[in-house]
């Protein structure tokens, strides 16, 4: 999913995690680049751009392929459902999880080996911890990622999109920690969205504590 970072402009991403009481749970990911469809369907038309190869569409299609792949076949995950728009540009990665290193083990090496043959700086995968009522969730560093220096413009797009994050449980949720977030009237998920030009330059805009109860109210 690196390479689109590189290929495009307008991104709307939405990770959305769904814990049981157990620490069991689903996930859902997606990355929506419709807005910049007419620009990714040109650029993938290039064969190189700023010095870097760019993928066929049959290179995008055997990546999300090989990465379903790879996750399905990860200790605690299951139930991997891909759903892909490659003319829209909309990709979604749906699966359950019994718990959360399962999760977060599961897609680092799925990712790591879908983007061996790019080259990035050593990335944290550290991003997602739960002991049963308080949950630390970050994303990536995505200035680690070799992308290509921003124009002017590709600026003002990015600062159009978003990065969603949402955190649901059964149970009851006490608090949260960052200022941005936002609880749900039920009290039982928690909402945090920035832009993507602000993710980039600071990930850690996304970072949040939550603590839920663990009395199973």
């Amino acid at each position: 999913m690196l390479i689109f970072f590189v290929l495009s402009s307008c991104i709307e991403i939405l990770d959305d995690i769904t814990f049981n009481k157990d620490g069991s749970g689903t996930f859902r990911y997606t990355l929506n680049l419709s807005s910049s469809q007419v620009k990714i369907n040109s650029i993938l038309a290039l064969d190189s751009l700023d010095g870097k190869k760019v993928p066929s569409l049959e290179d995008i299609q055997e990546r999300f392929v090989f990465f379903s792949e790879y996750l399905a076949s990860q200790e605690g995950i299951y139930n991997v459902q891909i759903d892909t728009n490659y003319s829209k540009h909309i990709y979604k990665v749906k699966c359950d999880f019994t718990n959360v290193f399962a999760l977060q083990s599961g897609f680092q090496n799925s990712f790591q080996a879908t983007i061996k043959q790019l080259e990035t700086e050593e990335m944290s995968y550290d991003w997602i911890r739960w002991n049963g009522n308080v949950i630390i969730r970050k994303v990536p560093d995505i200035d680690k990622m070799s992308l290509p220096s921003f124009k002017s413009e590709d600026t003002d797009l990015l600062k159009k999109g978003n990065y969603t994050s949402i955190t649901r449980f059964e149970n009851l949720i006490d608090s949260c920690d960052n200022p941005n977030a936002n609880l749900s009237k039920n009290h039982k998920a928690v909402m945090l969205r920035k832009s993507i030009f602000d993710v980039i330059n600071n990930h850690q805009v996304m970072d949040n504590i939550i603590y839920v109860d663990s009395t199973g109210k």
